[in-house]
């Protein structure tokens, strides 16, 4: 759990069901029928991501905003470190690991296997201090730790890249991360800490079990190389990216 605390929810408006589907899932977090559980996690997730602004408010938002009622939090950081993820990724796709550290300016001559993966995690870091570059930092920084395990040279690094882009998309993983991220940013502090520190990491540990239960089905396919990262067209796919994942845990499974 963190130690800081996040931006606290309105009490009111778009934020009043998700807490009370809180509220329910606590009073549940211990119970044998798994069925029920996971209704109250989906409902909690779904409230969430409509608190946020929904799916499309919130994919699309480029700062924080409230309006009649309903605020609307800003993902600018999550996209832009998206996009540096996907840029890296398909450059390495489409002409090697060395051009793309040369792109970054890396010099890996002289660098370990860990000092070249703290240097990706330092390019790839926002340094703006908010909620939003907090999550995306966390979530990128995962990304490039699983990205390293096993990895003992170049060569391996290379070869597993190139393998991720033929069997997984990098920008969904990292959008699973960051959403997650941003709902225990918001929440622990404020909405499940105050249950005690079992409950809030049992809570903690199902949405986040949820949201990668539910994203395993979700296609997420694209071929990252075939993305220019840098263009209009780079900014609109990052996004469409992440409203297509939010429109997935939006959808209240009862």
């Amino acid at each position: 759990m963190g130690t800081s605390k996040g931006q606290i929810p309105p009490s009111n408006g778009d934020w009043s069901p998700l807490k009370s589907d809180i509220t329910d899932l606590v009073k549940n977090i211990d119970i044998g029928n798994q069925e029920k559980k996971q209704k109250l996690t989906s409902k909690v997730i779904s409230d969430f991501v409509t608190a946020i602004g929904g799916s499309e408010g919130f994919s699309s938002s480029s700062r924080s905003s409230k309006s009649g009622g309903r605020t609307t939090f800003s993902s600018k950081v999550g996209r832009a470190t998206a996009s540096k993820l996907g840029g890296f990724f398909g450059s390495v796709g489409t002409g090697g690991l060395q051009s793309s550290f040369k792109k970054l300016e890396i010099d890996f001559s002289n660098l370990t296997i860990d000092e070249i993966e703290d240097k990706l995690i330092e390019i790839f870091s926002e340094t703006t201090n908010s909620d939003d570059a907090n999550a995306a930092n966390k979530a990128m920084a995962e990304v490039i730790d699983e990205l390293f395990v096993g990895i003992e040279n170049i060569d391996d690094l290379e070869n597993k890249i190139l393998t991720s882009l033929e069997t997984e998309n990098i920008l969904c993983s990292f959008y699973e991360k960051y959403i997650f991220k941003r709902f225990e940013r918001n929440l622990d502090e404020y909405d499940i800490q105050r249950y005690g520190n079992d409950t809030a990491l049992k809570i903690m540990r199902d949405i986040e079990n949820y949201i990668n239960i539910r994203l395993k089905t979700h296609q997420c396919d694209n071929k990252l190389s075939d993305i220019d990262f840098n263009s209009n067209t780079g900014e609109e796919f990052v996004q469409a990216v992440l409203q297509e994942i939010l429109e997935q845990l939006e959808v209240y499974n009862d």
